[in-house]
Formats: C-alpha cells, structure tokens, sequence
C-alpha cells in the first residue's frame, strides 16, 4: 500500500476466528499479527463466529487468543453454537474507548432491539456452566468422526466444525440420494458443516457413508 489518496487507508485487519475453511489460528499466529497491526497503528478484530470451537480446539483460555495475543476486539457468536440471535461485540484495552461509538453505530445500522434482554438471556445461558464449550466441543467431535472416515479426501485440516472433502460428481449426487446433504464448494470439494446439537448416532451414517465411497 503507497498509503496516498488513490488508495483506500488501512485502519484495521480483520481476521476469522475459526476461519471459513475450518483452521484455527493459534495465540501465536494471532499474536504475530497482532503484533503488525500495532507497528502499524492498526486495530485488530477477531471475527469469532466459530471461536467457541477455535478455543474447544486450541484448548486455551479465551484470552489466550484475544487481548493477551493482541486483539482489540472480538465479535463473540453464539448463533452458530446454539443461540438463536444473539451476538456480543467485546472491546479489549484502548479499544473499550470506543464503546459509546458501537453503540450509535448498532442504532444507526437498525440493530438495537427493542427487548435486549432477550438476547442477553441467551449469552448467559450459553456461558454459566460453560455450556458455549461444551457445545462446541460436540461439534468439533462430530467434524472429527467425518474427518476419521475421509483421510485421503480432506482438502483442509479439520480443527473446528468444518470438513471439507473431495467428491466426484457420481460420489456427491450418490450421498444426495441416500438423504445426506452438504454443501457444493465447487471443483469437486464438499463442505460438511456439524452443529451443537448432533448427536454421534446423528453422523454416523454420513461417516459410513464416506468411508463405503
């Protein structure tokens, strides 16, 4: 970046956190990009729809791969973990300065609901008793038991919820008609996403499925 006008200024770098192929960043990739950022005077978010897994993973402390590694703030997702619509947006250090702005922004943008406690009823729940963990681990678990049946078809490690897997056109549409569905990533590649709330007994039958292929 020349950093003058004909160029867009870079404020901050965002980065997702499990990523949208299922890699985790570990505190130390993190904290070395956040170390940039802050050579830099950039601010660092962490996209965290996934992080309840990327922490189920990492096995660390939420703060291990936030505030100590650098991050200034984390968008916290629990609709993909098991809430229906609730989301958190947490500011670490200098970055809790600009809690007042966040919040004219969430009115400005039509997001401020009227019955905020709806919301915040389901962040608690998700966190007493470390059920957010608890689910993302159950999610973790079931992408594992796809990965264990797929070893020479993954295109991506799988470290969250996520599994990616190479199939012919014949082997997709032969899955479809068993009753399994998935996503179409395109140039033969699947994404099989797993949530909270599946059980083994639920995938199973995909996993044998794969492993028969």
């Amino acid at each position: 970046m020349r950093g003058d006008v004909h160029q867009t200024p870079i404020h901050a770098v965002s980065i997702t956190q499990a990523s949208e192929y299922g890699c985790v960043y570990a505190p130390g990739e993190v904290r070395a990009i956040g170390d940039l950022c802050r050579e830099r005077g950039w601010g660092l978010h962490m996209d965290g729809a996934r992080f309840a897994n990327a922490v189920a993973h990492l096995d660390c402390t939420p703060a291990d791969v936030t505030w100590r590694a650098g991050v200034d703030m984390l968008s916290f997702g629990c609709v993909k973990n098991g809430g229906m619509n609730a989301e958190a947006i947490i500011l670490f250090g200098d970055a809790r300065d600009k809690a007042e702005e966040i919040g004219f922004r969430r009115k400005r943008g039509g997001h401020l609901l009227s019955k905020g406690r709806y919301l915040a009823a389901q962040l608690l729940a998700m966190l007493e008793g470390d059920r957010w963990l608890d689910n993302a681990r159950a999610a973790n678990a079931g992408a594992r038991l796809i990965a264990d049946a797929a070893p020479g078809r993954l295109v991506y490690p799988v470290e969250a919820n996520e599994v990616f897997i190479r199939l012919s056109t014949e082997e997709a549409a032969w899955l479809r008609d068993l009753g399994f569905d998935f996503y179409d990533w395109g140039e033969g590649e699947a994404r099989l996403v797993t949530s909270w709330d599946q059980r083994e007994s639920d995938i199973r039958p995909l996993a044998d499925a794969i492993r028969g292929l």
